[in-house]
């Protein structure tokens, strides 16, 4: 955050956005300038908001012994246990390469949350499944982490939500790099938002 605004603090202001959440984010993000408009103000207050959603996550998983990708892994497993899931397909759907899925795989497995077994049709891969230990461990997290979406995104908000993913969609078809549809074979890196389920 601090490089972004380091980068636009020295541009001459276009118009002055007086509006209560314009100076608000202003101050949060030590800006002592106005906006160069409000696609800057926009720009800035997405970029703030997921840091405190990564702070918030980060605080949130501590409480429970396990971070955001590892809850992540224990969600997708969940979403596919009704087929087997190979270890490079997990790999894909978060978006991480071999190697680091490894790692984080091998902990999980290491804290019983998980089990890894040779495919009977191609040996060189491996089958990653919940254990009970790992479905225990996300009936624990789930829940809470359920609650903490509602406080943060309500359901109550619904036009305005409705309104925010369309925008969100919107800006990410400005985007020049297109994204595949998630879970499709990929190499692009993409952020690590824990998947709401």
């Amino acid at each position: 955050m601090h490089t972004i605004c380091m980068h636009t603090k020295g541009k001459v202001p276009v118009g002055g956005r007086t509006g209560t959440s314009y100076r608000k984010l202003r101050h949060e993000i030590a800006l002592n300038r106005e906006f160069r408009g409000p696609g800057e103000a926009a720009f800035l207050a997405l970029v703030w908001t997921w840091q405190r959603l990564e702070d918030a996550g980060r605080e949130f998983f501590l409480a429970f012994g396990v971070t955001d990708v590892q809850f992540n892994v224990l969600m997708i497993l969940w979403d596919y246990r009704e087929r087997p899931l190979r270890q490079h397909e997990l790999a894909e759907i978060l978006v991480v390469n071999r190697a680091s899925a490894g790692g984080v795989l091998a902990r999980l497995e290491r804290a019983g949350w998980i089990s890894r077994i040779v495919d009977a049709g191609d040996t060189r891969a491996r089958i990653v499944r919940l254990t009970r230990g790992g479905i225990a461990k996300l009936e624990e997290v789930r829940g809470p982490y359920y609650r903490l979406l509602s406080r943060v995104f309500r359901d109550a908000d619904g036009g305005a939500l409705d309104g925010f993913v369309e925008y969100l969609d919107e800006v990410r078809s400005r985007l020049s790099i297109p994204q595949p549809p998630r879970g499709a074979i990929s190499r692009t890196r993409r952020g690590k938002l824990p998947r709401p389920r």
